[in-house]
């Protein structure tokens, strides 16, 4: 969370994307959006279910194509900056 996130972002749920740097191995991370509990399901799990609960209290989280989706686009965000850090760090070592 972000210090000026306003209150309705910090009670909106949603998922985020967990992936190892060890292995490649990616996990599904659903924060509920009623009591801001964090669960995590493999990615393959959580597709295969569809419906993720919450471990706290329950609340079911629907997991869709358009997640999966904002995930990748995201992911894709993600690397290109990933890969400015490392080419940044690697000019700066010649």
């Amino acid at each position: 969370m972000l210090a000026n996130d306003t209150t309705e972002q910090k009670n909106t749920g949603g998922f985020a994307l967990l992936v190892h740097a060890q292995g490649g191995v990616a996990e599904l991370i659903a924060k509920c959006r009623r009591c801001g509990a964090i669960t995590t399901h493999s990615v393959e799990l959580a597709w295969r279910l569809r419906t993720l609960a919450c471990s706290e209290c329950n609340t079911s989280m629907r997991l869709g194509s358009d997640d999966l989706v904002g995930l990748r686009s995201q992911l894709v965000d993600a690397r290109v900056r990933i890969d400015r850090l490392i080419d940044n760090d690697e000019h700066g070592r010649r």
